[in-house]
């Protein structure tokens, strides 16, 4: 796997939800109150837009039903009873300056 440099640390500021495409995924760099998570773009309930959705804390909030997902586990209370899966997120570290991720093929 190789890392895949995102943007330089500190660049996102607090709420900002950015798309990010890497080798044909669409996913969001999110900074919640917590720091900065990536995420995928679609919402694992109906597939909404997250890119169109709101940072509330350190959770993302779909703008189709406003189901909310922790940005640090993906979680949503409303998941299990629904019985979708959580959001998928993905580790992010630094290096060189830079928030980076490595994507499993």
């Amino acid at each position: 796997m190789a890392s895949t440099q995102l943007v330089p640390v500190g660049e996102l500021s607090k709420g900002e939800i950015r798309k990010v495409e890497i080798d044909g995924r669409h996913l969001l760099l999110v900074n919640g109150e917590k720091g900065p998570a990536l995420i995928d773009r679609v919402c694992p309930h109906l597939g909404g837009d997250l890119a169109k959705g709101k940072v509330v804390a350190h959770r993302i909030r779909c703008s189709t039903h406003s189901y909310v997902f922790d940005l640090k586990t993906g979680s949503c209370p409303l998941a299990e009873r629904e019985g979708f899966e959580p959001l998928a997120v993905y580790e992010l570290h630094e290096s060189e300056g830079y928030l980076c991720v490595e994507l499993a093929d």
